[in-house]
């Protein structure tokens, strides 16, 4: 009866969410400006859950109560409970964005130039999406051509902590689940190869 129960119980997608969950948790210590594993989440769980919308709900509700230690515990942004900051709206979208694009974009193959490619484009999508969301809805920049242009330009410092991020956690990830894999069987997507 255990072994009929532990054949029903989906090892693979337990894996998958223990990592994400734990990782996001990790982003509270994260001291680097955007230096953030998110983007990797992002990826990683869009290529590797057999539910799509797992793919969507679990990072996103890890990143939503990462959000809530950082800004309850670490930075406190005011003297009241903060369940959702200002302009979180816009950097949800954007990782709804690249997992969509991820999903809709796979050929199940993984491999080192496709890993990178996708940090890349995927800390791009970010930058262009999160930022205009900051450009419209902050009173700090014209609402203007020149005051998006001046939005961008402000961002560049943050876009490199996002993109050494994306470039460390992203290829990380995939070695460390690939390393894992090879050890214990069970945890092999039957769709998804690695090249």
């Amino acid at each position: 009866m255990f072994e009929k129960n532990i054949k029903s119980i989906d090892i693979q997608t337990y894996t998958v969410s223990l990592i994400i969950l734990g990782v996001c948790l990790l982003r509270s210590f994260t001291f680097i400006n955007n230096f953030s594993p998110v983007i990797a989440l992002a990826i990683f769980g869009a290529l590797h859950y057999k539910k799509k919308s797992l793919a969507y709900i679990l990072p996103l509700a890890s990143l939503w109560f990462s959000d809530l230690l950082i800004n309850n515990l670490r930075y406190v942004l005011s003297d009241e409970f903060t369940w959702f900051y200002k302009g979180f709206f816009w950097q949800y979208i954007s990782y709804l964005i690249i997992i969509f694009l991820c999903i809709k974009f796979n050929n199940n193959k993984i491999n080192i130039s496709k890993i990178f490619i996708t940090a890349i484009f995927s800390s791009f999508i970010f930058f262009i999406i999160s930022n205009f969301g900051y450009w419209l809805s902050s009173e700090l920049y014209e609402k203007n051509l020149f005051g998006l242009i001046s939005c961008y330009i402000a961002a560049i410092p943050f876009y490199k902590g996002t993109i050494l991020g994306a470039l460390f956690y992203t290829p990380l990830f995939f070695a460390f689940y690939y390393l894992l894999q090879k050890k214990i069987n069970i945890l092999k997507i039957d769709k998804l190869k690695y090249e």
